[in-house]
């Protein structure tokens, strides 16, 4: 996947528009408890096909790997600054927060794509992976350093405030997660 291409799925924008939607209709009748739980449903589902992605881009740079079931859904359901992605949509639900809304689903499915990417190298048989940035003026200084540098595939980068990750939007720092759009290549 080159930059170009990275993060303009189909499913990313069908979420997007549908959170559109859903905000909208909730501030003309706020939703029930069920409704919100149903469309936070829908949205991990669609997560795991972006994870999906990543594992397909993966699988094409170091050779069949078997889908190991169950991964998808164990990367939505990480837990970051101590919540998980069903806990911070339905705030921003309750806060009728579009554009937070927005910033939670891009974040993830940053996160999920990475990592599934990461998952299928490592089963794969990949030996190291690579940090590319967007290369423009809006990469955050904590990844700007971090283009292009290489790393063996079960070592971490780093960033200069001392965060650390796997592969982009895999950080503990909230702030070096939202709205990244760094991506990680692999190696065999």
């Amino acid at each position: 996947m080159n930059r170009d291409e990275l993060m303009r799925w189909d499913e990313l924008e069908l979420m997007r528009e549908d959170a559109r939607r859903f905000i909208r209709d909730a501030k003309e009748r706020k939703p029930d408890a069920q409704t919100v739980e149903g469309f936070c449903d829908y949205l991990e589902f669609v997560l795991c096909l972006v994870y999906a992605y990543g594992w397909k881009d993966a699988e094409e740079i170091v050779g069949i790997v078997p889908f190991v079931d169950g991964m998808d859904t164990a990367a939505v359901e990480t837990v970051i600054a101590g919540k998980t992605f069903r806990e911070r949509t339905v705030e921003q639900i309750d806060d009728l927060d579009l554009e937070g809304l927005l910033r939670v689903i891009d974040t993830e499915a940053h996160r999920d794509y990475n990592t599934g990417v990461w998952e299928a190298a490592k089963i794969g048989g990949a030996t190291e992976k690579q940090w590319h940035t967007m290369n423009d003026g809006r990469v955050r200084d904590t990844h700007d350093y971090l283009e292009g540098v290489v790393v063996g595939i079960d070592d971490a980068f780093y960033t200069y405030d001392g965060d650390s990750a796997m592969f982009p939007g895999g950080f503990t720092l909230p702030e070096n997660n939202v709205n990244c759009r760094c991506w990680v290549t692999v190696v065999r």
